[in-house]
């Protein structure tokens, strides 16, 4: 009885068809949403093309288109209450094709590990946590650069002021020193005139 539950959560469908040169096979199927399928096809030469489509208000929107390739691999999940769905290969080789086809379908299929778990949401709100402290980090460290520049500048337009008064100090003081020693070798050279 177990066994029968399973069967009814996955369906798997495996067969081989025989493609003509240049013709095309399509295969349709009907989901319902949140159905999942799987898609595995392999050949026996890599020139072939295949397409999936997806019938959205009565026409085909194109989900998988590709060629080139031995194998394809396409996993889909429905987003509609009814999903139609068609899958066509065109044989592009001048000789037949033979396809290995295994098709999969059931809810159980689908990639859980790609599904959020609560978990991952509480470490997402972690993760924001220590983010906007960063951030706020970052902001306060900004203010302070700011402020320090700001300083930074006070401090040297002071000093260039101080610089400038100094330098005007020392400039008067040597004309004022030049000025005395000027007079003494003045009276100096005239008291050796007059003896």
């Amino acid at each position: 009885m177990i066994l029968l539950l399973l069967f009814d959560l996955v369906q798997c469908l495996q067969f081989g068809y025989e493609v003509d040169k240049g013709q095309q096979i399509c295969f349709q199927d009907y989901f319902s949403q949140d159905d999942v399928f799987d898609l595995r096809i392999r050949a026996n030469s890599s020139n072939y093309a295949i397409k999936l489509e997806e019938a959205v208000s009565k026409r085909y929107a194109i989900l998988y288109e590709r060629s080139g390739s031995w194998e394809h691999n396409y996993q889909h999940q429905s987003n509609h209450k009814v999903s139609h769905m068609r899958y066509c290969l065109t044989n592009l080789e001048d000789e037949n094709i033979l396809f290995n086809i295994t098709y999969k379908t059931g809810s159980e299929l689908a990639n859980m590990q790609k599904v959020a778990k609560i978990s991952d949401l509480n470490q997402m709100g972690d993760h924001m946590n220590n983010l906007n402290g960063l951030l706020d980090d970052i902001k306060r460290e900004r203010s302070f650069l700011i402020t320090k520049y700001d300083f930074m500048y006070q401090m040297q337009r002071s000093i260039s002021k101080k610089q400038i008064i100094f330098s005007l100090l020392c400039l008067g003081l040597s004309f004022i020193i030049t000025a005395i020693t000027l007079n003494f070798i003045k009276r100096i050279l005239k008291q050796k005139k007059s003896q």
